[in-house]
Formats: structure tokens, C-alpha cells, sequence
């Protein structure tokens, strides 16, 4: 019998397991698979904590990565960093403090209850079948100077929409490691958490991303005004992130720079109105649209169709036709067009030949028994249904099914963008709010699907006003 020697595996570099591993928190929109991807690596013990002041909830878990370790955080969805809504700030709260927050926050009504380190990698989960909205809240997340990992979520749809996603272009423009997957099927979850624990391990950062020239040039202002030891000592955020917040008149940002510094307040909005001076809407509207447009045209760079070599003929004559400079808007109009006639024609039409008939049919019976009259209530009552759906209901949702799988939406909705800014919506709304003057309920619905947090609010209840044929049929 022979004494084996023990074998030595020498490490290049020290394991992040136990006290040394890192935690990563999964961050995003709703919707996107980001509790999907959590539960797809979670490990048996998860911990669930209410955030502070909030009904929602965070959960927490350990997961082995070979011979390493993260703590993975799944946060509730953060829809973006433009005019914050109560849920959003207080996500952004535990991404830039954790349960440490600085002295600006402390005299918050509800503090963090259960303990709560700040990640130190983020994994943005975007929907890669409308990757554009994501990408403009990576362009948020950046300036919050922490090791970034996207995840392309939902590939196998963004191939049956024919869209084909450069992931090494949007690595590199980003400065990011960006990673396809497929969560429900379990594809790239692992390659997900090894480029985490990588980005974990070398602590880059995302590549800055700041405002268009015209815009940053304005800004200089308030870039010097809370670049005071003082301020950055009582916020402790990245000056960008400050900066920006500010300019877009953030009131949890702006109330508590007046808070404990009342003298800097009023020179923070002079500032800000001198700096809108000459902008051809709001400052903070300027910046909004601006990032949006640098969204848009970062996923125009990255994204291809029909094998990533050429487009196919029907998608490029839709492109020709509808992101023109002179005739998209003729093209747009063209859509709007058909929906209405879909609304009032079409549906016309099948009312004619479907409820109008039954009910004339059904109106030469005058039952004279109980019976009779109970049964002629029920008839009523489902003409009045094929009334409403067939007409109305049914071809609106067959229209918005196409709209939306042809691309057309998309493309209508990029060039009326700018016109739906000035309510404070998205130009993806606009085909929902005319299908509303045939029935509200799939127009709510197409809207739910187009927009997030609060400008899903705003088009459902604007839609609510809008006449709609079905309810008054």
C-alpha cells in the first residue's frame, strides 16, 4: 500500500464565500423575470424582509457558485429614477445605503426593520423583446457607480419578434458583461452569476453616461454647488446622480438639500431655472427626453433583424415607411386611420350581421308565461354580450395582436413620442387610446402592456374618458 500524497490545487485568487462573499441584487422593471431568474437560483433557506415603509418585500438567499458564494437579494421592480415614485425611492434608498442610511434620511418616519448591507454588484434584468425602456433605466442605474451585469431576459422571444440583439456591441458600449437568458427554461442563469461574481471580483464599473452635450454644458451650476464637502457628506450618492436628480426637481432630493441646507436650496432652483434657460420644454422634461433618446438609438445600434444580415423586405419597406423623417407621420396617420375604421366601420358591420339580427329575431317573441319571460331576460342579456364582443371587443383585440407582432406599434409609437412628452406619456400609448373608442377594456389592457408605473396610471385613467363605442352601443 502505497502514501498518496496529498494533491494541491493552488488559487489564483482568494475565494468569495462565507464573511467574503458578495451580494448581488437583481433589479428591473416588472415584468421582466426578475423574480423568475431569483427563483430559479435560490436555495432552500430564503429570507423575506418588508422594506421600510413599504407593503412590499425583498427576499434573500445564498447561492453556491462552485466553490464561491453570493448573497442574491431579489428587490421589488424599480420602473425609473425620473420623478420618483414612493416605491421607487425607497428601492433606490436600500441600492444607495442599504439599512445605513446617511443623516439626510434618519429622521424618515419608518427606518429599515431587518439589517440590510448596500449590494455590491447590480444584475439589471431587461425584457429583451422591448429592451428599449430597460435600456434607458440602465442608463439610470450607471450613475450609481456600482459593478453592473445585464441580463437579456427572455431571448426566445425577442427571436420570435425577429429581433436579433449585438450583446457584444451592448457590452462594450455600456461597459457592462450583458448575458442572454431565458429564465423560464433555465438558459444562462449560471453564466448570469459567474459574470456577477467576476464584476464582483474586478469592481468595474459601468462606463459614464452622461447627457447630451447641450445639456451636460448646463449643468455645470449644479454640479459645483453640490460638489461641497458638506453635501456630499450628508447625501453620500455620486455627484451625477445628485446632479440629475436635482435638475429634474426631484422633491425627495430637493426638500432634503433645503432641509439641512436652506441657504443652497434657493440657489439650487435658480440654478436650475438658469439652466432651462433657452430649452424648447422644462429642464427636467430636456433631460427625460434626452436619455430617452439615447436609449432608443443605443438599442438601434445594438439590434438587428433576419439573422442579423439583412432585414426582411416586409420589415424594411415598414421601416422605410415609418421612421422617414417626412413621411413616418403620413404613415402614423395612416394607422390611426385604419383603427377608426376598424371602430366604426368594421364594427359596424359585424353588428349589422350578428347582434341587430338576433335581436330582431328574438323581438317577434312576446313570451306571456314566467318561464318565457325569464328565458327571454337571459336572451337579452347575451345578445347585449355578442353585442359588445363580437363587434366591438373581438376585432380591436385581433387589430392590437397584429399592430403589435408586425412591429408597427413600435414604430408609430417612436415617431409620436415627442407629441405624447407633453402629458407625460410615452408615444407607445398611442394606438391604445384609439382602439379605446371601441372598447376601453383592451385598450387598458394594450396600455398596461406598453407602459410602466406611474404613466400606466395615467393612460388607463385618460383612456376611461375616451367615448367608447362599446358602452354605448
Amino acid at each position: 500500500m502505497t502514501n498518496a500524497k496529498p494533491v494541491v490545487i493552488p488559487l489564483n485568487k482568494p475565494l468569495l464565500r462565507g464573511a467574503r462573499r458578495p451580494r448581488v441584487a437583481l433589479v428591473g422593471q416588472a415584468r421582466t423575470g426578475k423574480s423568475t431568474i431569483f427563483e430559479a437560483a435560490a436555495s432552500v433557506a430564503v429570507r423575506q424582509e418588508r422594506l421600510a415603509g413599504e407593503p412590499s418585500t425583498y427576499e434573500e438567499c445564498v447561492v453556491a457558485l462552485g466553490l464561491e458564494q453570493i448573497s442574491l437579494v431579489d428587490l421589488p421592480a424599480i420602473g425609473s429614477l425620473h420623478r420618483l415614485s414612493e416605491a421607487d425611492r425607497v428601492v433606490l434608498m436600500y441600492l444607495l445605503w442599504g439599512d445605513r442610511w446617511p443623516s439626510i434620511a434618519r429622521h424618515e418616519p419608518r427606518q429599515p426593520e431587518a439589517s440590510f448591507a448596500p449590494p455590491e454588484v447590480l444584475v439589471l434584468v431587461a425584457d429583451a423583446a422591448a429592451l428599449e425602456r430597460d435600456l434607458e433605466l440602465a442608463l439610470e442605474l450607471s450613475m450609481l457607480g456600482r459593478p453592473m451585469v445585464i441580463a437579456l431576459n427572455r431571448m426566445d422571444e425577442a427571436r420570435e419578434k425577429g429581433l436579433y440583439l449585438d450583446v457584444r456591441s451592448l457590452s462594450e458600449k455600456l461597459g457592462v458583461p450583458v448575458v442572454p437568458t431565458v429564465a423560464h427554461m433555465g438558459k444562462g442563469i449560471a453564466e448570469l452569476f459567474a459574470a456577477a461574481l467576476e464584476a464582483a471580483r474586478s469592481k468595474a464599473c459601468p462606463l459614464p453616461q452622461p447627457p447630451s452635450q447641450h445639456i451636460a454644458a448646463r449643468l455645470h451650476g449644479l454640479n459645483a454647488l453640490v460638489a461641497r464637502p458638506d453635501v456630499e457628506e450628508a447625501f453620500r450618492v455620486p455627484r451625477s446622480l445628485l446632479v440629475t436628480q436635482l435638475a429634474e426637481n426631484d422633491d425627495w432630493f430637493l426638500g432634503e438639500l433645503g432641509a439641512h441646507f436652506p441657504a443652497l436650496r434657493e440657489e439650487a432652483i435658480a440654478l436650475r431655472a438658469q439652466a432651462g434657460q433657452g430649452l424648447p420644454r422644462a429642464l427636467s422634461d430636456e433631460l427625460h427626453a434626452d436619455r430617452n433618446h439615447r436609449a432608443a438609438t443605443l438599442f438601434e445600434s445594438v439590434t438587428r433583424s433576419a439573422a442579423g444580415e439583412q432585414k426582411e423586405g416586409w420589415r424594411a419597406l415598414l421601416d422605410a415607411l415609418f421612421l422617414h423623417p417626412r413621411w413616418g407621420l403620413a404613415g402614423s396617420l395612416a394607422v390611426f386611420a385604419l383603427v377608426l375604421f376598424m371602430v366604426f366601420e368594421v364594427s359596424a358591420l359585424l353588428d349589422a350581421l350578428t347582434s341587430a339580427r338576433l335581436a330582431a329575431w328574438v323581438q317577434g317573441w312576446q313570451p306571456s308565461s314566467t318561464l318565457g319571460v325569464v328565458v327571454r331576460a337571459v336572451a337579452d342579456g347575451l345578445i347585449g354580450l355578442v353585442g359588445i364582443v363580437v363587434p366591438y371587443m373581438l376585432p380591436l383585440v385581433v387589430l392590437l395582436v397584429a399592430l403589435e407582432h408586425s412591429g408597427i406599434m413600435h414604430r408609430v409609437a417612436f415617431v409620436v413620442d415627442r407629441g405624447f412628452h407633453r402629458i407625460g406619456l410615452h408615444g407607445a400609448v398611442a394606438v391604445p387610446f384609439l382602439i379605446g373608442l371601441g372598447c376601453n377594456v383592451p385598450a387598458i389592457s394594450a396600455a398596461a402592456a406598453a407602459a410602466r408605473g406611474r404613466e400606466r396610471v395615467i393612460a388607463a385613467l385618460l383612456i376611461t374618458f375616451v367615448p367608447c363605442s362599446a358602452r354605448s352601443a
